[in-house]
């Protein structure tokens, strides 16, 4: 009925005039940039931005020749480092999500907060190690590519750069397994966690709604196994991107009397916020100068994609 129609509209355009009053507050209160990156930041991706498509990459602008030489490999990097460590964490999820079933069932329901649930052994330590490793390799290639364009042809490709009977450069090298430890454990017990408290959350909402015995482990089960894994993949993208560019830093540094400025770049992603944009283009001659990549102040925090371009000398 064309009331009942009307009746709708009516409720819709209430429903947007709140919705539009609550993001005119946020412009007011905190600026236009500050209000669109946490409208990007929750999710909400319907404000048209600009990009460039450049040989199958959709990228925020157009790459500098630097950026060339570097842009697909990076990007290929980063795709196939979170695939990979992405596997290991949904097994590892898996495995956690078997235990907190088992372990939820014999607390009472006064005890479903205390739930703690043990990190399974995996393979992620090795795995962010193959990642650092490629970064290393990346940045010895897009230097090697450098040359070649500088040389026309008679540069060659580099390896990275190490001397396993210098001491300086082993004790380095322990440096960055022990920066990998951490970051494997700093994963893994996150992932524990939001395994944790979604089962902690699931059980007690199931038992409010009255569900006991085998009905509600049915439940809280079908709802963790089913649910979204958004935060295993953010857990995966966040790890890998680290140890990516924990690997390129690396190389930088091994590098450092063959590099002229370093450049920072936002280019991988076409909805870059304003944290990431303000830093995008900048460049130093001590890489310490630059905003770390990936970007600790990224509205889109784990999902950053920018990195540190190196310009030979």
């Amino acid at each position: 009925m064309l009331a009942n129609k009307v009746a709708q509209l009516k409720r819709e355009a209430v429903v947007a005039d709140r919705i539009a009053s609550f993001w005119q507050k946020q412009i007011e209160l905190y600026g236009e940039p500050k209000a669109e990156a946490f409208y990007r930041s929750i999710g909400l991706n319907h404000l048209e931005c600009k990009s460039v498509e450049w040989e199958g990459l959709t990228l925020s602008r157009e790459p500098t020749e630097a950026e060339k030489l570097c842009v697909k490999g990076i990007s290929r990097a980063q795709d196939a480092s979170k695939e990979s460590v992405g596997k290991i964490l949904l097994k590892t999820k898996d495995e956690l999500v078997e235990q907190g079933m088992k372990a939820i069932k014999d607390l009472s329901p006064a005890d479903y907060h205390s739930l703690v649930l043990d990190v399974p052994e995996n393979e992620l330590k090795p795995e962010l190690v193959k990642v650092f490793r490629k970064g290393r390799h990346l940045v010895a290639r897009e230097l090697g590519e450098q040359l070649k364009k500088s040389w026309s042809g008679c540069g060659r490709e580099y390896m990275p750069k190490y001397d396993p009977f210098n001491p300086e450069w082993k004790q380095r090298q322990s440096d960055d397994e022990d920066e990998l430890d951490e970051l494997a454990d700093l994963t893994n017990s996150r992932l524990t966690n939001d395994v944790q408290a979604r089962i902690i959350n699931s059980t007690q909402r199931f038992r409010l709604l009255g569900l006991t015995g085998a009905a509600l482990w049915h439940a809280v089960r079908q709802e963790i196994e089913e649910g979204s894994t958004s935060y295993v993949d953010r857990a995966a993208t966040g790890a890998a991107n680290v140890a990516l560019a924990s690997g390129r830093s690396a190389e930088m540094e091994e590098r450092a009397d063959e590099i002229d400025r370093y450049e920072y770049s936002a280019l991988l992603d076409p909805n870059v916020c304003e944290p990431c944009a303000a830093e995008d283009g900048e460049t130093a001659s001590d890489p310490a100068d630059l905003q770390p990549t990936p970007n600790p102040e990224c509205a889109g925090s784990d999902f950053c994609r920018c990195f540190t371009v190196a310009i030979a000398a």
